[in-house]
């Protein structure tokens, strides 16, 4: 099994870089060959849907589920030249299928249709003759509404920017894509390159970014002739004996009365760490040799035990899917779902169940090209229409979103949207998703919930509960896991509805 020791260190490289490496150092001395290279498909109008976009589409077409968008806003400061800003926009464009893709639905068969490119339109709303203390609250609510304003499937592209002028030298600007188009890793990349394109063509310089080798329509057809190929066989193999025997749902007990349809409308509460605690999480994971994700992980995984008295817990983890290098800098939706099944039995110490969490993160992710969707099929698990299957709840661990980007005689930040941030609208498609935000300082824990069936003081004394067991974990980490809980007094208490 290949060793976490690359966690907690800065090698330099990329996750994609990473994954490679520890591949590698498997099969180093065993003759391993390099896989081959994902070929360009040879008809370039067209494409299939990947399986992630054909999930999300069939649920967002059968079901009452909200329209998932990503977006940001950011605060320019400077002069801003905006026949610069729309080449760039038309660059990127260009540069990423993605961002011409439609998605058309032909004899009842839905498929990517790329347009060709064409040169982009960034609108301008000029609100520079509102009184001053007015200006931020309507760009914040102007904002707001162009993050949230609908798309049609049909008609490209998915994306767009939009620039609101407050002053000459002030103006918020707003970008947004569809998520079947992209994902979170995918708007961090429109905004650096975005920023390296304007700063360039401002200046009268030509493009710096390199072309792409593939386009997102490639990997979309190279990723059903694996499945349809036998390429993945040896990890459906995997996740097969895995999952074998493993519970068939995981009911947390202060959980309301289940509709009898499942409900997608989600809601966020969020606790940030103190900052000694984010500190001693990260030094306790270096001294475990694990990563911050395990420790994080076998922590949650323990406070799950304590609230459903199970020992046998299936948690999922939303990836990146970008386990190759030419997906690195693509746009598109990648992302995927794999399964931790933790054993939490027995009463072993905190670091000894480090060690067994240790062991699933890494296979699981040794084996994360399955396409959650496909594995559901493969598994065949008994279905409820009022639930997710194999994985109801979630535990994430986010890294630092992109920064904004660096201009030459402009700065940016982003944009606070204050009282018009929406957190009632989101979809969710698990039960729970509680994310850890790593932005390399305080962890921030962010637990998102399906608001008809959590309340929010419900979701409070979870966060509460989870800061509490980890502030004892990080000052005895090898005291045994029963005796953890009954210090940090959690051991019989559930949170109430």
């Amino acid at each position: 099994m290949v060793s976490d020791r690359f966690s907690n260190k800065p090698t330099g490289l990329s996750p994609a870089q990473l994954a490679l490496l520890r591949q590698r150092l498997k099969g180093r001395g065993a003759g391993a060959a390099v896989a081959p290279a994902i070929p360009r498909r040879a008809v370039r109008e067209t494409a299939p849907l990947s399986f992630i976009q054909q999930e999300a589409l069939h649920v967002t077409q059968t079901e009452d589920v909200p329209p998932s968008y990503l977006g940001t806003a950011l605060h320019y400061f400077g002069d801003l030249d905006l026949r610069a800003l729309r080449e760039s926009v038309t660059e990127a464009t260009r540069r990423h299928e993605s961002l011409r893709t439609a998605l058309v639905t032909t004899d009842g068969v839905t498929a990517q249709v790329i347009s060709p490119p064409a040169p982009a339109d960034v609108a301008l709303t000029d609100i520079s003759e509102l009184p001053a203390a007015e200006r931020i609250a309507e760009a914040q609510r102007l904002a707001a509404h162009e993050l949230a304003r609908p798309f049609e499937l049909s008609q490209s592209p998915l994306w767009r920017v939009r620039v609101f002028r407050l002053d000459r030298e002030e103006h918020v600007l707003t970008i947004t894509l569809h998520h079947l188009i992209a994902d979170f890793i995918s708007l961090g990349l429109v905004i650096q390159e975005l920023g390296a394109l304007y700063d360039a063509f401002s200046n009268r310089r030509p493009s710096p970014l390199p072309e792409l080798q593939i386009q997102y329509g490639d990997w979309a057809v190279w990723q059903r002739e694996q499945v349809e190929g036998g390429g993945l066989d040896a990890q459906f193999a995997y996740w097969r004996e895995r999952l074998s025997g493993c519970p068939p749902v995981l009911e947390l007990p202060f959980a309301r009365t289940r509709p009898a349809t499942q409900t997608f409308r989600g809601a966020v509460r969020s606790k940030l760490l103190p900052a000694t605690l984010s500190d001693a999480l990260r030094e306790l994971s270096r001294k475990q040799q694990v990563s911050l994700y395990a420790t994080l992980l076998a922590a949650f995984a323990l406070l799950v035990r304590c609230y459903t008295r199970r020992e046998d817990i299936v948690l999922g983890r939303g990836v990146t899917g970008r386990t190759r290098i030419e997906l690195e800098k693509m746009v598109g939706c990648f992302i995927n779902l794999v399964l931790m099944r933790v054993d939490v039995s027995g009463n072993p110490t905190f670091a000894d169940l480090l060690k067994r969490v240790r062991a699933v993160v890494e296979e699981a992710y040794a084996n994360q090209d399955v396409p959650f969707s496909k594995l559901v099929e493969d598994l065949q698990p008994e279905r409820d229409a009022n639930r997710p299957p194999l994985a109801q709840v979630l535990f994430n661990l986010y890294t630092a979103p992109a920064a904004p980007p660096e201009i030459e005689r402009a700065r940016f930040r982003i944009f606070d949207l204050g009282d018009y941030r929406s957190i009632h609208d989101m979809a969710l498609f698990q039960d729970i998703i509680l994310g850890m935000h790593d932005s390399g300082n305080r962890l921030m824990a962010e637990l998102k919930y399906n608001r008809e069936l959590f309340a929010a003081d419900a979701m409070e004394q979870v966060l509460e509960d989870y800061r509490i067991l980890l502030e004892t974990i990080v000052t005895a980490p090898e005291q045994h896991i029963q005796e953890l809980t009954r210090r940090a007094g959690i051991a019989c208490s559930q949170p109430e509805s």
